[in-house]
């Protein structure tokens, strides 16, 4: 009898170990995909910053053409 319950009692604690195994490796996934998440969020972070920095260059060629034209048209009335 008593090695009957030596034997559950050592069943249960493989059981609870390969629970406590199984629990780590989920969890370590869990952690695997956040960190892919997040790498991919500043990925799109750095696109959009991108995006807007060329969009500001693309203003500012536009202004200093229209200066170049305001110029030359005060040239034109004088």
């Amino acid at each position: 009898m008593k090695q009957n319950k030596g034997n559950r009692n050592n069943e249960g604690l493989e059981s609870v170990s390969q629970a406590a195994k199984l629990a780590v490796a989920i969890t370590t996934l869990g952690d695997a995909l956040a960190t892919i998440a997040a790498g991919l969020a500043l990925e799109d972070e750095l696109k959009e910053i991108e995006s807007n920095s060329n969009d500001i260059d693309k203003l500012q060629k536009q202004i200093d053409e229209l200066n170049y034209e305001m110029k030359q048209l005060k040239r034109m009335l004088r």
